[in-house]
Order: C-alpha cells, then structure tokens, then sequence
C-alpha cells in the first residue's frame, strides 16, 4: 500500500508538473533499525525512495512512511518548518 501510494503521489505531480521531492519518516521506535531512522526528515526523489525500499530487506516489518514536499523553482522545500520539525524530534529520539 505505501508503495502504490508513492507512485501515486509521483505520477500525480509528474501529470501537474509540481516539483516535489518526498521526506523519510521513521517511526521512531526502539526498534526501528539505523538505517531507516539516520533518513527521518531527509529528502529524496520519488525513484530513490522506490529504490530504497527495494534495497535488501529494507521493507521488511518497516513502519516508516513519506510525505510529498513541494519544492519552489530553485529546487527548495516551500515548507522548512515541516523538516525543521521532523529533523527536531529525530534529535530528541537519539536523546532520549
């Protein structure tokens, strides 16, 4: 389901010509593995999420999802807080 989703969110903004990029979110959890919580709050392409989650056994018992960011012509996120905060509760999760 989450896979069908992103190709959906990427065919969607390819047909409306929106540039977007998608930000990893880890669940956080205590078992949430390394690799999938360093990505939480970091930006890729639709195709490298795609292929990420084809990586190894990265989607095995995987809770992590993506969220569509919309980018302005010079390629920026046009909502910063939103990784801003993604990015401040990682910190507090590798605090705590």
């Amino acid at each position: 389901m989450r896979i069908r989703k992103l190709q959906n969110d990427i065919a969607d903004s390819e047909r409306l010509g929106m540039q977007v990029k998608f930000m990893h979110l880890s669940a956080l959890t205590p078992t949430s593995r390394e690799q999938h919580i360093e990505r939480h709050g970091e930006l890729f392409t639709g195709q490298q999420m795609l292929d990420w989650w084809a990586e190894g056994d990265n989607r095995v018992r995987c809770r992590c999802a993506c969220t569509p960011v919309l980018l302005d012509r010079q390629g920026k996120p046009m909502t910063p807080d939103l990784i801003a905060n993604a990015k401040q509760a990682l910190k507090a999760f590798k605090l705590s």
